[in-house]
């Protein structure tokens, strides 16, 4: 698990992120999260999984999130916390969105990122604290920060990443897509990240499976070092002259400025 942990911290300090790097484990029937994993009915509370992702990276806390703990029905259809009894959750899941004034028409078709077996358990860690190998890590960032990911991700591959995003349950374009595709996905929160869990505007997520991560944290360290261009923040260039409007150097012969 040091190994882990050490590829989190790594993560935070090349990339001078606001909140941790996130491990997500979808647990299946079997499968215990940790003892002294915090779970929200604990407290008395129901969230949605994007509230628990922030409580895991600005907290720093490990969340399970089970059913009982899960107050998101969209969610809760996608991750099969809940089963329609009167259609299939995808159904279910277009309904809702046309309902709820988000898509225009049944008869659009929807392409909804839903697991293909019911997840008993979302398990969420901070990654410098993980308890266990996570299926997909998360990384909230400004676009800069996400680009060096996407630098490390391609030098490593030769590859493009994904952009997953339809602007309604980001959860499913940042957990369910990396870990049904297999690949990397960048993801802009949608209205529920920003409303429920205070997502700012200026983050949009990287989430990546587990496997490829120690890859891709290799090649974003190397990615454009020869030409100077892998550190982070980016340094501009400024072996330039400026430009001025002649109007300031026709003042200055007016002025009689030397």
């Amino acid at each position: 698990m040091e190994v882990l942990r050490e590829m989190g911290r790594e993560l935070q300090s090349f990339l001078r992120l606001k909140s941790r790097p996130v491990g997500v484990s979808l647990l299946e029937d079997g499968r215990e999260p940790p003892p002294k994993t915090r779970r929200p009915r604990d407290r008395g509370l129901t969230l949605t999984v994007c509230q628990a992702m922030t409580w895991a990276r600005t907290y720093g806390w490990s969340v399970a999130m089970e059913k009982e703990d899960n107050l998101c029905i969209p969610a809760g259809l996608a991750f099969g916390f809940l089963k329609s009894t009167r259609m299939s959750n995808a159904q279910a899941l277009s309904r809702y969105m046309v309902e709820a004034g988000w898509c225009s028409s049944l008869e659009n078709p929807q392409d909804w990122l839903i697991m293909d077996r019911p997840c008993r358990c979302i398990l969420i860690e901070p990654l410098e604290r993980a308890t266990m190998e996570p299926h997909v890590v998360i990384v909230y960032g400004d676009p800069s920060q996400i680009l060096k990911l996407i630098h490390g991700y391609g030098y490593t591959t030769g590859k493009r990443v994904k952009i997953q995003t339809s602007g309604r349950m980001a959860c499913c374009e940042y957990l369910i897509a990396p870990f049904i595709l297999g690949e990397p996905v960048v993801s802009i929160p949608g209205t529920g990240d920003r409303v429920f869990p205070a997502t700012q505007d200026t983050e949009i997520t990287f989430s990546l499976p587990f496997s490829m991560l120690s890859k891709t944290l290799e090649g974003m360290k190397v990615a454009g070092k020869k030409i100077g261009g892998n550190r982070y923040p980016f340094i501009p260039y400024m072996l330039h002259q400026a430009q001025f409007p002649p109007m300031y150097e026709e003042l200055a012969r007016e002025l009689g400025i030397e």
